[in-house]
């Protein structure tokens, strides 16, 4: 089992004329790992990221979000603006696997986004319903923690409706996926699915899984409102 890279993701979202509207980050194709995908402003959580050589994880976590937003994009984020709201930790079977905290955060003044050009090479600013569209129709490419955070984000209308979605969630949703192969393709079980223990997807009972299949992606989860 390869060893867990802490890392730290910040979902910036902000109100516009449209609707709710989401950052996403485009990849470099050059890139060894998730070249090309499209996804969150973040990054690994690095040494100096511990403060005063704290070894609290999740403060170095919040940390390394405002500084990888700052580095990948120039933006600027207040660590009182961060709301820690899902952790991911990557599949047993990949070779290159993260133990990722996801933050919300909402941009209330426009920012002049600029990005690295090495790291990262594009952004937009889209409706996550219009990201989701564009994945269906591949004409972008994104990981598992992306599209589901997108998916969940799709009915909110507004950058507060957004931050409320995971405030009234009782606890932080932490996703550490089963990787079950199938005839129809790739099942990801995650914790509150009916299969996660048994890691059997047919098992009959709640549901909170991905399908990553030829003909589309599909996240079934009845363990909240999305």
């Amino acid at each position: 089992m390869s060893t867990l890279i802490p890392a730290a993701t910040v979902v910036l979202v902000r109100d516009s004329h449209n609707g709710l509207e989401v950052l996403l980050l485009r990849r470099s194709a050059q890139l060894k790992f998730a070249a090309g995908a499209w996804v969150f402003p973040g990054g690994r959580i690095d040494p100096a990221d511990y403060a005063g050589g704290s070894t609290d994880v999740d403060l170095a976590a919040r940390t390394a979000a405002i500084r990888e937003a700052k580095e990948e994009a120039n933006i600027n984020i207040h660590d009182n603006n961060l709301l820690y709201f899902s952790h991911w930790t990557a599949p047993e079977k990949l070779s290159r696997r993260f133990s990722t905290w996801f933050f919300l955060s909402i941009e209330r003044e426009a920012e002049d986004i600029t990005v690295d050009g090495g790291e990262i090479d594009s952004y937009r600013w889209c409706s996550p319903r219009q990201a989701l569209e564009n994945f269906a129709q591949k004409r972008i490419d994104m990981m598992p923690p992306t599209f589901i955070t997108l998916t969940q984000l799709q009915h909110c209308r507004s950058a507060d409706e957004a931050m409320a979605l995971y405030r009234n969630r009782e606890t932080i949703s932490y996703y550490a996926p089963r990787w079950i192969e199938t005839p129809k393709g790739v099942c990801m079980l995650y914790q509150g699915d009916a299969g996660y223990e048994s890691n059997d997807p047919a098992v009959i009972g709640s549901r909170h899984r991905l399908w990553a299949v030829k003909k589309g992606w599909r996240y079934e989860c009845d363990l909240f409102e999305s």
